[in-house]
């Protein structure tokens, strides 16, 4: 568990300077999508936030980046969020997970959406932060990597927790799952 925190902190000091957003506008933006469509997981609202929203949110470059954690051994691949929280992707040969780390929200099953698929997911604390095993065929994990521009996450009543580009995810991700199995 503290060796998990310690890569975090690691990778996480080590992020590529990124251009500063107002995340307040995009907040308003998307409360402003949501008050004007009949929810969350509609098609009016990811419409909406696509159309209105994406392009404050959208980086320049890849979304994600990829490496060696300092321990020479863990490959991963994250992205960051506008409010500075990163989804990150750990491999080890055989073992492979993602890490929601420094999110205030407890563990428990929480829907990801990526383009119109929802997926039911179960957090844990096992290995500190919020994780889940995700074996690298996985159809989550081809979703993450292939499955569309966005992913967001909401609790099972559909209140909305964060949202990741996936820009650039399957090329980063694919980095780590191959220096994982070869």
């Amino acid at each position: 568990m503290r060796l998990l925190y310690t890569l975090i902190v690691l990778i996480w000091s080590a992020w590529p300077a990124m251009a500063q957003q107002d995340a307040m506008a995009l907040q308003r933006c998307i409360w402003s999508c949501l008050s004007n469509s009949p929810g969350a997981h509609s098609y009016q609202y990811e419409q909406c936030v696509a159309r209105h929203c994406a392009p404050q949110a959208a980086p320049i470059q890849s979304a994600w980046w990829s490496g060696i954690a300092s321990d020479g051994v863990h490959r991963f691949a994250m992205t960051q969020a506008e409010q500075g929280i990163a989804f990150t992707y750990f491999c080890v040969p055989g073992q492979s997970y993602f890490v929601l780390a420094d999110v205030a929200v407890p563990p428990a099953q929480y829907r990801f959406l990526i383009g119109a698929i929802d997926y039911v997911i179960t957090l844990d604390t096992t290995r500190g932060p919020l994780s889940v095993s995700i074996p690298h065929d996985h159809r989550f994990m081809q979703a993450v990597r292939r499955g569309g521009e966005w992913l967001s996450i909401s609790t099972m009543q559909g209140q909305p927790v964060i949202r990741f580009s996936l820009r650039g995810a399957d090329q980063h991700i694919g980095q780590a799952v191959s220096g994982c199995l070869g």
